[in-house]
């Protein structure tokens, strides 16, 4: 279950950004092929959860992609939708490169006020010195990188993120107060949740829809604070 979609033509479609009473309307005329799954392009069905949770679903047993695909593919729908919410049109997989001629292709890049803002969809197992070298790649080419991983990843990144943290700011003695998550300051990364409600986690295992979450990047309320990336 998912809460993004596409729709027939194309369109990112995000089920949290509708009211219920629209929702419950919507699912009555909805006939298969007017949305399909993010994942396999199968046709999505919307649904409500026992607890009112708007979803999509196959409409035909479960998504046979793998699992690494279908978080990124879910999780760029997520972010897109949750973009067009906003009156952001997104771009994905976006290529581009460095001054120095340092190519990148984004998994989602959009614009907003004069700044170009990238969010990377890490699923796989990637080492902390190519997190740091990508991010200074994107600094270098004048554009933020926002970094959203799997729960394993986060935890594994963490890990290395904190000895370096430790190291490099309290000389290797853990303070008293704790370092939050122990992530870098300049290294925005966080956890994102594509099962059900689909949100993103953050500071002290704080969460928010994506689409607050993007918001407070928008309006700088995302920040580093303490040890963790959190909003206010």
């Amino acid at each position: 279950m998912t809460q993004s979609a596409w729709t027939r033509d194309g369109r990112p479609f995000n089920a949290a950004a509708i009211a219920i009473r629209d929702w419950e309307a919507m699912k009555q005329v909805a006939q298969p092929g007017d949305f399909v799954m993010p994942c396999c392009m199968a046709p999505a069905i919307p649904k409500t959860s026992i607890n009112g949770l708007p979803f999509f679903a196959h409409q035909s047993g479960e998504c046979s992609t793998a699992p690494e695909t279908k978080w990124h593919r879910l999780g760029k729908a997520a972010v897109l939708s949750s973009l067009r919410v906003l009156g952001i049109e997104g771009g994905e997989e976006w290529p581009g490169q460095s001054p120095s001629g340092d190519k990148w292709q984004a998994d989602v890049l959009f614009t907003s006020g004069g700044r170009t803002i990238v969010i990377e969809l890490q699923r796989s197992y990637q080492h902390l010195r190519d997190f740091i070298r990508r991010q200074e790649r994107y600094a270098a080419s004048g554009v933020e990188c926002y970094w959203l991983l799997p729960k394993e990843n986060f935890l594994t990144l963490g890990k290395s993120t904190s000895r370096l943290l430790l190291k490099r700011e309290y000389g290797n003695v853990f303070p008293r107060g704790g370092i939050g998550t122990g992530m870098l300051p300049e290294l925005p990364v966080a956890m994102l949740s594509v099962d059900g409600e689909q949100r993103v986690l953050f500071g002290g295992f704080k969460s928010a829809m994506v689409q607050t979450w993007l918001a407070g990047i928008l309006t700088n309320a995302y920040q580093y604070r303490g040890g963790s990336w959190n909003l206010d």
